[in-house]
């Protein structure tokens, strides 16, 4: 009886794990390829591991929500009795999303590295990595000051499985609806400021609207797969799935397929992998979508 319990939870995981991989695979397919096109890789790091600040302010909240401190306890009192304010404070606690957080913070980094671009671009590498660093050191202090140790920062760096839940699953296909219908509307703007930025400015494009909506939407996309593979390998399941397609089309409509294609066979392998191996999934996802570009190399450019 207890056996059988154990594998319906097991395979309730592996569902919802196997699912955002799939839904996640469309929008991670989109924004990449144009991410790919526009060869700004290298901002999307920055970006990415700013929202592991926003994980780590998340988390800090919730401590401080549940615990009734810096006035949490007092404005809760304003709302209910003072006998239900702690249930109440951990109530509010237990609605903060790490992960919405995480999105908010990677919005408002990729505002930031825009402006970094256009405006301070002699020193525009030094002040992404430093961007990069900060983010990550804003979530370590966070972590470390709601948990008291480093057991949390592995699980948002790297992945964990376990996390994966239904709720995850139906927020990755709600923004991911969003994303597609905001590609659809402005595709042949991102289209032309991808391929010809020149180009794009003579025909009335807004140029740099254009790229704060990219750099936004890849924010976006970047928190969907937060729970599967973490912070630290995201990028490369963003990037790599579209630099494979890049390497037989150079329609930007075919790259799209193709990298979704690619990306959502490689997550549901690398998956399977991992169970069969008892391995982590967020590293043999990687190397299962590096072994399929590590191919697509060996091929003529089309």
């Amino acid at each position: 009886m207890l056996e059988s319990l154990e594998n319906a939870l097991l395979l309730n995981l592996l569902k919802n794990v196997y699912l955002l991989s799939a839904v996640a695979s469309v929008s991670f397919g989109v924004v990449g390829s144009f991410v790919v096109a526009r060869r700004i890789g290298y901002l999307t790091g920055a970006v990415s591991h700013c929202a592991f600040g926003g994980v780590g302010f998340a988390i800090w909240l919730q401590k401080i929500v549940a615990s009734g401190l810096l006035g949490s306890a007092a404005l809760a009192r304003l709302f209910v009795s003072e006998e239900s304010a702690p249930e109440f404070c951990k109530t509010v606690a237990s609605k903060i999303d790490p992960v919405f957080s995480a999105m908010i913070f990677a919005v408002l980094a990729a505002l930031l590295v825009d402006w970094i671009r256009r405006r301070a671009k002699e020193r525009e590498e030094t002040l992404l990595g430093a961007v990069w660093a900060v983010g990550m050191a804003i979530g370590l202090i966070f972590l470390e000051r709601a948990s008291g140790n480093n057991s949390s920062v592995s699980t948002y760096l790297f992945g964990d499985i376990l996390l994966v839940s239904s709720a995850d699953v139906w927020r990755a296909a709600i923004i991911g609806a969003i994303i597609l219908a905001i590609v659809y509307l402005n595709f042949k703007k991102l289209e032309a400021v991808c391929f010809d930025e020149e180009f794009a400015l003579l025909r009335g494009v807004n140029v740099g609207r254009q790229n704060r909506l990219l750099l936004a939407l890849t924010a976006v996309a970047v928190v969907l797969l937060l729970r599967l593979v973490g912070m630290a390998m995201i990028v490369a399941l963003l990037t790599l799935p579209a630099a494979t397609a890049a390497r037989f089309t150079k329609r930007l409509g075919s790259m799209i397929a193709a990298s979704t294609a690619v990306c959502f066979v490689g997550s549901w392998l690398g998956i399977w992998l991992s169970s069969v191996l008892n391995c982590s999934t967020a590293p043999v996802i990687i190397l299962v979508v590096a072994v399929f570009y590590a191919t697509a190399l060996l091929f003529k450019r089309r």
